[in-house]
């Protein structure tokens, strides 16, 4: 019944002092509302459990290389692997997979999955019609079959069962399928269209440990073994292969981490960052509003000393603040969800690519119960704030007092402390924003190696070609007579074709020995980037040729095999000598089985990430590449002198016209392709910007109040300093000077943070230190010119007291 009374209490109080309430809602909405938000994002993509049985047992087991801290597995090492480890009851393996889907409709290029026989049953996954792929479907002559993705089934079969037992064609294969996984099914954050068994494509693999095509293998430990145990049985497998097989397995180590933590790995630093960010933004909103209610409980010290003298306890006072506090979080808790409502669409735009593919991001049971905890803790922190102040033994002193006494020592000195807490904070969020400014920028400068205005791009992805010596070339010949209408199109400078496209993060590294300097043993095998690239490649993307020539329409099948290599490739492995003329050979060691490819050119560097160094690379002429590595996948280029997007209708008809079954997957242009890479870093940095700003905002605010009522609590001292002749520009100086020094102060406890904290963000920064100069002081006079600010107008208006009035007041 109390609890009642002090909520009805609190409520009238409130409703007295409108103005300060609305201020502190809105304050607190804007924190809460932005916390909401992010840990909605930070929770679907980290903490979320894995939708598998017992998740929390699933581990990835990877390679380690020399090079290669984290390296898919080759199927040799894993097959050993599964046969020899005691420490998991089940081992499995899946690899990500695209093939066209034709047929039935437009031809389209589909996501999908290779799976090993046992993997759905380990992850506990249950179809929604017909059966699972099993051991039995898994076997190198097995009939071929096929899990039809749930997406698909709705919107090619209408999510019809009829569908099982029917057949479908990919990759200009037959399946026949067999099932179909529930909705929302995603393996390693991918929502497959297609699931198809491993075992009869991993049979024709070379008998090569060298060989990386993208397995990765998912294990679950037994009851009873620790991470650390498997991750020690499995070292030491892998060094025992290692030495077995040196003279192909690359392997020195085999990496076990936990399935979830391995997938969240790339995006956990960015978002940890910005939760920490959005947390700061609240704990300078929730100094402001302990700030205000300190100020408020000051000001009613008269009515808590009738209250007090009439019987009410110590308790009884504090509980009052403390309800009140949190009737103003939970008020702002409210409307910081409905805000947090809002923001998500807008949120979720601004991520683009950032977040995992099917994050499903959303404000559920668990971000309410988050809000709920974090506004509770807000309110009883505004509540407690105060109470050291109110509890007041000398009742007849504080009645006598008029309402411009002196509120205490304690009071300032935490009033003070508030605010510099809010500087300070203020300043480490826009320290993080400055240097991801400066990050970005030195992001937008950096060199590609090629001009990327004026280009049109798309993949072309085709199946694998058929065994028959007759259709051996098929696949070549697609690409070719492609590219030589697309040459032929109005508008059209040059068009080319190259297995991967640069600043895509993407791409094949290989092995490779030179011809007269074999390597003695395997800590002399030396790898490099590798890409297949067709004519007028370099001339469109206009990568400049150093020495010799170009890769020409004449470097086919039956002439000599060349290579074209960059510049980092020839300095790193010919120095100062010319690289033309000498021959490089696939493989680690010579081979007599292997062509030899003669260094005919040496272009410009290109770069394949914005933020990694420029590799060793080399680009071998397509059709003479396919001969010894089958070509799967090649994105066309097109250098246009209109604007490139004019040309996807004719790019689209010209691909159709020579394959109705050949899918154009992605067509975008150059420009588009280059600005994924800076999504990531584009996100954190608007969002650090914003909250930044926010925090600002609210600091200044603070600052603002804390010298409005401290130069009220001395008015009747500054009108007595001026009645003895005190100038006006001395009172203003000295209201000024309280105010640079509560900003000195959260500046210099603000910039050890930054200093401090600064080597976390090392690993999310591109080209600029932490510690970076120019950002720091910029930062200090953003932060500290906004709190000056804040400080001019209770400066001024002490300057400009009236004497006469005041001093009766006082």
């Amino acid at each position: 019944m109390s609890l009642i009374k002090d909520l009805q209490f609190s409520l009238r109080q409130l409703r007295k002092a409108k103005v300060f309430a609305m201020v502190a809602v809105v304050t607190l909405a804007l924190g809460i509302g932005c916390n909401t938000a992010i840990f909605s994002v930070f929770y679907s993509v980290l903490l979320r459990p894995l939708p598998f049985s017992d998740p929390d047992r699933l581990v990835i087991v990877s390679e380690r290389a020399t090079n290669f801290p984290i390296l898919s597995a080759s199927w040799l090492n894993f097959r050993d692997w599964k046969a020899q480890n005691t420490s998991f009851e089940e081992f499995g393996a899946t690899r990500m997979a695209t093939m066209a889907l034709t047929g039935s409709g437009q031809p389209e290029q589909i996501p999908g999955q290779m799976m090993s026989g046992n993997l759905l049953h380990m992850l506990g996954v249950n179809m929604v019609a017909g059966k699972p792929i099993t051991a039995a479907d898994d076997q190198p002559a097995s009939p071929a079959v096929a899990l039809l993705g749930y997406g698909l089934w709705q919107r090619r079969f209408g999510g019809a069962e009829s569908v099982i037992g029917q057949n479908i064609t990919l990759d200009r294969q037959t399946y026949t399928i067999i099932g179909v996984p529930p909705q929302g099914f995603e393996l390693l954050q991918q929502t497959p269209d297609f699931v198809v068994a491993m075992g009869p494509w991993a049979s024709r693999l070379p008998d090569d440990r060298s060989w990386h095509p993208g397995i990765n293998a998912i294990a679950r430990l037994r009851p009873g073994v620790s991470l650390t145990q498997a991750r020690a049985e499995m070292s030491a497998i892998a060094e025992r292969l290692y030495a077995q097989y040196s003279t192909d397995n690359i392997a020195i180590d085999a990496v076990v981490n936990p399935m979830q933590a391995q997938l969240v790995s790339e995006v956990k630093p960015a978002l940890t960052m910005l939760l920490g960010a959005v947390i700061f933004v609240l704990l300078i909103a929730c100094g402001n509003i302990a700030n205000l209610m300190l100020t408020r409980a000051t000001a009613r010290r008269r009515e808590i000393a009738i209250r007090m003298s009439l019987g009410a306890s110590d308790w009884t006072i504090i509980k009052q603040l403390i309800v009140e506090g949190l009737v103003l979080s939970l008020t702002g808790a409210v409307v910081g969800v409905a805000l947090a409502y809002l923001l998500m669409p807008s949120l979720l735009h601004a991520a683009g690519g950032v977040l995992p593919p099917g994050a499903d991001v959303r404000i559920d049971a668990r971000v309410l119960l988050f809000t709920v905890i974090l506004s509770i803790c807000a309110g009883v922190f505004f509540g407690i704030a105060p109470a050291g102040h109110v509890r007041m033994r000398d009742l007849r002193t504080v009645l006598n007092e008029t309402e411009r006494a002196g509120s205490g020592k304690r009071a300032k000195l935490l009033r003070n402390g508030l605010v510099v807490s809010e500087i300070s904070l203020a300043l480490l969020l826009m320290m993080g924003a400055g240097l991801f400014v400066r990050s970005l920028s030195q992001l937008s400068a950096v060199n590609l190696g090629f001009t990327d205005d004026h280009l049109l791009v798309a993949d072309l992805p085709v199946p694998p070609a058929a065994t028959a010596p007759a259709e051996a070339h098929r696949n070549m010949d697609f690409y070719e007579n492609t590219l030589r209408e697309l040459r032929t199109l109005p508008g059209v400078k040059f068009a080319a074709a190259s297995s991967f496209l640069p600043v895509s993060g993407q791409g094949s590294v290989i092995h490779f020995n030179i011809q007269g300097r074999p390597p003695r043993n395997p800590s002399e095998y030396v790898m490099a980037n590798y890409r297949v690239a067709s004519s007028q490649y370099f001339q469109a993307l206009q990568i400049p040729l150093i020495a010799g020539r170009w890769i020409e329409d004449s470097d086919r099948e039956a002439a000599p095999v060349v290579v074209v290599i960059n510049q980092a490739m020839a300095k790193t492995y010919f120095g100062d000598q010319s690289p033309l003329g000498r021959k490089l050979q696939l493989g680690a060691v010579p081979d007599d089985t292997t062509p030899w490819m003669m260094v005919v050119g040496v272009v410009g560097n290109v770069k394949q990430s914005l933020v990694t160094d420029v590799p060793t690379e080399m680009y071998v002429p397509y059709r003479q590449a396919n001969e010894v590595l089958p070509v799967r996948t090649m994105s066309v280029v097109m250098r246009t002198e209109v604007d490139p997007r004019l040309l996807i209708p004719n790019l689209q008809e010209t691909v159709l016209r020579i394959n109705p079954d050949q899918p154009v997957v992605r067509i975008r242009t150059m420009e588009e392709n280059v600005a994924q890479n800076f999504s990531q870093p584009r996100f954190r940095t608007l969002l650090l910007l914003i909250f930044a700003g926010l925090a600002l905002l609210i600091a200044a605010v603070g600052v603002y109040g804390v010298m409005a009522y401290s130069t009220a609590q001395r008015s009747g001292e500054m009108a007595i300093r001026m009645a003895l002749g005190c100038s006006v520009e001395r009172i203003f100086t000295l209201v000024l000077t309280d105010g640079l020094r509560l900003t000195l102060i959260g500046v210099a406890i603000g910039t050890a943070l930054s200093i401090v904290l600064g080597h976390w963000l090392k690993s999310l920064l591109f080209g600029v230190s932490s510690t970076d100069a120019v950002t720091l002081v910029g930062a200090i006079a953003v932060v500290g010119g906004a709190a000056m600010a804040a400080t001019l107008l209770p400066a001024r208006r002490a300057s400009r007291v009236q004497i006469a009035s005041m001093m009766r007041e006082n």
